[in-house]
């Protein structure tokens, strides 16, 4: 585990809510592309979304290699998350480094990503002891409860928050995000030995009343 963990926040919809992570040192953001979702989006409305500095991530499912590529330059994406079994055919011709790859079990063998993301209903649990061949985030669900869980279990580059951080589908809640990002201060000081970028300078003593 690094020395400070990748912050990513998927299933924004609003600028305010683009505008909430900027000011808390969030590091991604994520546009789900699933018209079913209720954070679904169209490339239009998220190219209108500005956050300075951020990196952008879209979620696609059921799309094919051009409507990825299309979508990622209409909506200015930097990475495509492929939630989907997608060929390595579709993440060579978007390019490894702009990949993020959706994992339900372990790989056998790295595979053309950046990062890879293990979400619900893949067990946290699995990861405990186990040797990754790539970076990777852990997901599904996380939460001010249960991200010190999670890191007892994973040694991620990152975590990637969703519904954990709502108050309602869609929806960010800054004061939630804070307080997970609070709740990931205190649980990386107890599982490693390195010093941690506190983003919010919260007391420590206020970090412990979480726990």
């Amino acid at each position: 585990m690094t020395n400070s963990l990748l912050i990513k926040v998927c299933g924004i919809t609003r600028t305010c809510d683009a505008e909430a992570c900027v000011n808390l040192g969030v590091d991604f953001c994520g546009f789900v592309f699933h018209p079913p979702s209720p954070r679904n989006m169209v490339a239009a409305d998220v190219a209108q979304i500005h956050t300075e500095g951020l990196r952008r991530v879209g979620v696609f499912t059921t799309h094919d290699t051009d409507d990825i590529l299309r979508t990622m330059e209409e909506a200015q994406l930097d990475y495509a998350q492929l939630h989907a079994e997608q060929s390595e055919a579709c993440a060579e011709a978007i390019g490894a480094e702009r990949v993020i790859r959706v994992c339900f079990a372990l790989p056998d063998a790295p595979c053309c990503a950046a990062f890879l993301l293990f979400d619900k209903p893949f067990d946290w649990h699995t990861l405990k002891g186990v040797s990754v061949c790539q970076p990777y985030f852990v997901a599904g669900g996380l939460n001010a409860g249960n991200i010190r869980e999670a890191l007892s279990c994973a040694s991620p580059v990152g975590v990637d928050l969703n519904s954990g951080v709502e108050s309602a589908p869609g929806q960010k809640d800054a004061s939630r995000i804070k307080t997970v990002l609070d709740a990931l201060a205190l649980a990386f000081l107890i599982y490693t030995s390195l010093p941690w970028k506190i983003l919010h300078k919260t007391d420590l003593i206020c970090l412990m009343q979480l726990f």
